[in-house]
């Protein structure tokens, strides 16, 4: 009994967070995926020809997520999978990735129930013109996170944000130019709320009082 009430002072001091903690944004791919884990990944791998890319005219959808990129001053959607073999899409690391193609925003419709979501982000004026960039995000949940910056090559920068309530769409704005992502990703599962795991260990602390007055009983 004396072990199991040592796990339940664990259990309350690790559920501090208060309920209406809203969204975490993360900007390290490690830490964000330590606090995620499990999530399925988007790799856009293998959709565009060598040396070459594969165009959308219209939202694309990839594992239940759906990516639509609108033209810089309206007038249509184009996403482009871009391969490895262009020049300023391998300076980032070999693979695929999604760029917007006439655009610098990605309107993201997320499958239900997800609470984290991150991706790694990259913009194209930092390789054609030597200069970094930055990122908007706009959450179906209300919350706003600008000057997200954005390094050149190689160097890749992430964000990603964790959430007390679902998020069931996601906006990344790119400034100066171009947006492109890799390795999108979302939780498998929903993330337990802070408040879930206080009720867990009010639950056990009952057990445990109920146990100690049996005990005393006896």
């Amino acid at each position: 009994m004396r072990y199991l009430h040592r796990t339940v002072l664990i259990l309350l001091s690790g559920s501090s967070l208060p309920a209406s903690a809203g969204v975490i944004e993360f900007t390290d791919r490690a830490a964000w995926l330590a606090a995620a884990s499990p999530v399925n990944n988007i790799d856009f791998e293998g959709l565009a020809p060598a040396g070459g890319r594969k165009d959308f005219i219209e939202p694309v959808t990839f594992s239940r997520v759906q990516f639509s990129a609108p033209f810089i001053g309206g007038g249509g959607i184009a996403e482009s999978v871009v391969s490895a073999g262009l020049d300023y899409v391998n300076a980032w690391g070999s693979g695929d990735k999604l760029q917007a193609s006439q655009g610098v925003e990605f309107d993201i419709t997320l499958p239900a129930g997800v609470k984290a979501v991150g991706s790694d982000i990259m913009i194209t004026s930092t390789f054609f013109f030597g200069t970094n960039g930055q990122y908007t995000a706009t959450l179906s949940t209300g919350d706003v996170f600008t000057n997200i910056f954005s390094s050149g090559p190689p160097t890749r920068s992430f964000v990603g944000f964790i959430s007390t309530t679902p998020i069931t769409s996601l906006t990344l704005a790119s400034n100066p130019s171009l947006a492109m992502i890799d390795n999108f990703a979302f939780t498998a599962t929903a993330v337990p709320e802070p408040s879930s795991f206080a009720l867990f260990g009010v639950a056990i602390l009952a057990l445990v009082g109920l146990g100690w007055k049996r005990r005393s009983n006896l």
